[in-house]
C-alpha cells in the first residue's frame, strides 16, 4: 500500500503492537485484503485515522451480505458511507484512489450531517462520527433490519445499537461488537472479527 499523504496528522502513541491485531485478521485472508507486507513496514508512522479507515475496508472482507449484495464481483463495488463531519474523508479519499490503482474498486459517499430525508441504505457499511449523537437513535430506526453493516468510534455507540464500535485500548485500536442488530439486518460476520473483538454483547 502507498504512503497517504503527507498533509494527515501522524499519531506516534500508535504502539508496534498493532502489528500484531492487524496481521491476525490480514493473513488470514491475504488475497481479500490490503497487503499485510506493507503495512508491517508502516505501522508505526501510520495514524490513527488511516489505521481505522483500513479496519472500514476490511470489515467489508469480513461480513456476508444477503445474497452477497455487497460483493465485488460482476462489476459491483464496495461502498462505505460516511454520516456527520468526519476526520476520515481525506483519509478515505487517499485509501479508494490507491485502490483503484491496484484494479481495487470501493465507493465512498460522503453523507454529512444526518437529514431526515437521507437514503442511508445505500451503503454496505455506514460509518456514523461522534457529531451524530443526537441523532442516532434516528439513524439506527431508519436502518433497522436493513443490510448495513454500521460502525463508530464514539464511547457507548454500541450500547445503543451500533454494530461495530472501535475502540482504544492499551494504544492499540480493537472494537466491540454488538450481536443483536447484526443478526436482526440479516448479517452474518465471519468468526475472526467476533474473536479479535475486545467485547461482544447481544443488546
Amino acid at each position: 500500500m502507498h504512503r497517504f499523504t503527507a498533509n494527515i496528522l501522524k499519531k506516534k502513541c500508535i504502539l508496534p503492537a498493532l502489528v500484531n491485531t492487524f496481521l491476525i485478521l490480514f493473513i488470514a485472508c491475504p488475497a481479500r485484503t490490503v497487503e499485510p507486507s506493507s503495512l508491517r513496514d508502516r505501522v508505526n508512522n501510520t495514524s490513527e485515522y488511516e489505521i481505522k479507515a483500513i479496519y472500514l475496508y476490511n470489515f467489508l472482507k469480513f461480513v456476508q451480505w444477503p445474497e452477497n449484495s455487497c460483493m465485488m464481483h460482476d462489476g459491483r463495488s464496495h461502498r462505505i458511507g460516511v454520516l456527520g463531519d468526519s476526520p476520515f474523508n481525506e483519509v478515505l479519499r487517499d485509501l479508494q484512489e490507491k485502490l483503484r490503482e491496484k484494479d481495487k474498486d470501493l465507493e465512498i459517499f460522503f453523507y454529512g450531517p444526518y437529514r431526515e430525508s437521507m437514503d442511508l441504505s445505500c451503503c454496505c457499511l455506514l460509518f456514523i462520527t461522534s457529531t451524530e449523537k443526537d441523532n442516532l437513535a434516528d439513524i439506527l430506526s431508519q436502518l433497522e433490519g436493513r443490510p448495513v453493516l454500521t460502525v463508530a468510534d464514539t464511547d457507548g455507540f454500541f450500547n445503543q445499537g451500533v454494530m461495530i464500535t472501535l475502540v482504544s485500548q492499551k494504544n492499540k485500536i480493537r472494537w466491540v461488537i454488538n450481536r443483536q442488530p447484526v443478526a436482526e439486518s440479516g448479517l452474518k460476520l465471519n468468526s475472526k472479527l467476533l474473536d479479535i473483538a475486545v467485547k461482544v454483547i447481544n443488546k
